[in-house]
Order: structure tokens, then sequence, then C-alpha cells
């Protein structure tokens, strides 16, 4: 007889991924074996702990990515996070934000200007496309404005591809014949009579 296991019971590989992640990004290194014995049935996905096995499966994976480092120190394993794991890691964080929309805007804009060489093309590509996703109107290909508070999302999206010399934050007070950017946003109520 084969039990059915609904949506809610199963526990999706990149889940496991992104709590273990978080897990040693959190505390910067992670002890399993006799210092933490239950570590693994602490990481709940839904109704569902972890099995140990299963646990010990995606870290041994996610050490040949190279995302963690796995070390037996006699005791037990200590899991530190390597650069890759901590790039991942801000995809998520990255993944979980959201520009948060406040009852009143406070009259002001917030810019991003960058200027990404062409060798890395790629990289500017990408952030178009974040910022677009995220709700950003494009001013020039690499001018990008926004009416709320963004600094956190963007010193992550800084960080994650690597711009931090090549990208300005701005917060500007006025912006000349801002109507249309008003009125793209939302921001002005339609006139009676028009």
């Amino acid at each position: 007889m084969v039990k059915d296991i609904s949506n809610e019971d199963r526990i999706k590989r990149g889940e496991v991924v992104k709590m273990i992640l978080l897990a040693v990004g959190v505390s910067g290194v992670l002890v399993v074996g006799a210092v933490c014995p239950g570590l693994f049935q602490l990481v709940k996905i839904g109704r569902r702990s972890l099995k140990e096995s299963s646990f010990r499966r995606v870290v041994y994976r996610l050490d040949k990515k190279g995302w963690l480092v796995l070390r037996d120190t006699g005791r037990g394993y200590r899991i530190d996070l390597t650069s890759r794991g901590r790039a991942e890691l801000q995809a998520y964080e990255l993944g979980q934000k959201a520009i948060q929309i406040p009852k009143r805007w406070d009259q002001k804009w917030r810019v991003l200007v960058f200027d990404i060489p062409e060798t890395r093309r790629h990289v500017r590509e990408k952030l178009r496309h974040v910022l677009k996703t995220w709700g950003f109107y494009r001013l020039q290909d690499s001018v990008w404005v926004h009416p709320y508070e963004c600094s956190t999302v963007l010193e992550l999206l800084r960080t994650k591809y690597g711009i931090r010399h090549e990208a300005l934050y701005l917060l500007v007070e006025h912006l000349d014949q801002d109507h249309w950017l008003r009125k793209h946003f939302y921001l002005v109520s339609p006139k009676k009579n028009e």
C-alpha cells in the first residue's frame, strides 16, 4: 500500500538548502555532532522535521558544490560558509526582500545610477531585470528610480553583484517635471473635470 503524501508534507530540496544556508549564515559557523546532535530536527518545513540522513546528504552535496566547507573536529562536524555559499544566501535573501509601501509617500525619489563596464554585461543585464521586477522605473539604461525606501534592497544587490563602486544610490527631494513619474507610480490622484 502506497501512502499518499500531500504537498504540505513534502520537503522540497531547495527549502532544505535554504534552511541550512540560513542556519550557517546566521551563526557564521555550525557544529553538528556531540555539540549539537539534534540540529537537523530543528529544521522544519511545514509540519515535518528533517531526517538526519536527508540533512547529511544535503550538507555533503553543498560541500561538493563549494558552498560549504565540512570538517571533522573529532567531536562532530564543523560547517563553514564559503564565499560562493554567501552569494547563494544573498540570492535567497533577495528573494525574501520586498519594498514596503508606506501609507503616505515622503515626496522623495530613490535613484540608482550605475556604470558597469561592457566586460561585465551579464551582471548589468541581471541587475536591470531585477530592478524591473521590483517595479523600478527606467529613466535611462543605467538610471532607475523608485518612490519608496529601498536602500537595504539596493545594498543587497550591490553586494550580490559586486558593484559596490559601480553603483550610486541617491535620495532626491526634487526631480524636475516628475508629474509623469508620479502618474506612473499612482502617486497623483486624477483631477476632476479632466
